[in-house]
């Protein structure tokens, strides 16, 4: 009986904390794939979270460079009236942050999966099928 109610408990707090991290995560995350389409509407800006060094070694085309620390900084003051932002970073951790923050501020904003990195990988891919 004891065994039962310790499983029940584990149960209950496991659906709890997985349910308040699917809630936290309200933003989207995009496949590489699919940038295209979002750039081709209007409204949208596309921000790179890299270090400047990192975006003159090479960038998604009309991306602009914002390093992390610095959006850190501006998000706080942040009165663009995008309607679509997308962000990406080295691998999409911090572009995940950064999507998540601004969907707090009312904003739709968007993480590319795998970040740049990920990106090199499908361009290359993308480059050998021609």
């Amino acid at each position: 009986m004891i065994y039962a109610k310790a499983v029940t408990f584990y149960i209950i707090v496991s659906y709890n904390v997985i349910k308040k991290n699917v809630i936290s995560m309200s933003f989207s995350i995009i496949p590489i794939q699919d940038l295209e389409n979002y750039l081709r509407r209007p409204g949208t800006i596309l921000i790179d979270l890299r270090e400047e060094e990192d975006y003159e070694q090479g960038h998604i085309k009309g991306a602009k460079n914002i390093p992390y620390e610095r959006w850190q900084v501006e998000k706080e003051t942040w009165t663009h009236r995008y309607d679509t932002v997308v962000f990406y970073c080295e691998r999409g951790n911090q572009s995940m942050y950064a999507a998540r923050e601004m969907n707090k501020k009312g904003y739709y904003a968007i993480s590319i999966a795998g970040g740049y990195q990920g990106y090199k990988v499908w361009k290359r891919k993308e480059t050998k099928a021609e």
